[in-house]
């Protein structure tokens, strides 16, 4: 109980420590409003606008279960809500794992770090897991703000621009991989006919996330 009760001051030690007083939360819906932003810039940095439930490892492997939280994927921090103020986890989080559906835990979003793909996407930086085996499939959320203009208005304007990537992850090496047929067979290359079978039975198809996700696991039973 001791060690439980050390690893819980450590990590709301962390939060507190991490809090910043840039922030503004909705009292009546619990929401968080605006956060490091310093000008005005159209859209949200958040992966989900609304407090999802979530469980949160930390690098020894203890898990708190039921925490409120957000990921700002411009800021690549998850932010915690406690008595309507809002704290970001500490550098000592692994993963953390959003129920969006709180009466079915088997739908899940895993968001990891320690995957160092290249300059932009380091170690650091939480991806989601959409399929974990011999062969993993990692999902890189980018949210970059970008100048815009509107039709007879010469002031400039800045929103967020989403972006998105995939990556497959085998024998410690990093492969960028784009959602189409061709990109799927050049992965696999003398089992694509298997994989290509096996989609056209389950009525999926290699242009979009289900697809890969199902493929993978398949080849991962498979190996």
């Amino acid at each position: 109980m001791k060690k439980i009760c050390l690893i819980v001051a450590y990590l709301f030690m962390s939060l507190t420590l991490f809090a910043q007083e840039r922030q503004t939360i909705d009292r009546a819906s619990g929401n968080l409003l605006f956060i490091y932003q310093f000008e005005k810039v159209q859209g949200s940095s958040f992966f989900k606008d609304k407090w999802l439930d979530a469980s949160v490892t930390v690098e020894n492997g203890y898990t708190f279960k039921h925490v409120n939280l957000k990921f700002d994927v411009y800021n690549n921090k998850f932010i915690f809500n406690r008595n309507d103020s809002a704290y970001e986890l500490g550098l000592y989080v692994s993963h953390v794992c959003f129920y969006p559906n709180a009466s079915d835990t088997t739908q899940k979003i895993i968001f990891k770090k320690g995957y160092a793909i290249n300059n932009i996407i380091k170690a650091d930086k939480y991806l989601q897991v959409l399929a974990e085996g011999k062969i993993s499939f990692l999902k890189s959320y980018q949210k970059e703000i970008e100048e815009f203009t509107e039709y007879g208005d010469a002031n400039k304007f800045k929103r967020f621009n989403d972006k998105e990537t995939y990556f497959l992850l085998q024998d410690g090496q990093y492969k960028l991989v784009g959602l189409n047929k061709k990109s799927l067979e050049n992965v696999f290359g003398n089992q694509y006919n298997k994989i290509e079978a096996f989609l056209k039975e389950k009525d999926l198809s290699a242009k979009d996330e289900s697809g890969w996700i199902a493929a993978i696991n398949y080849i991962n039973v498979l190996k």
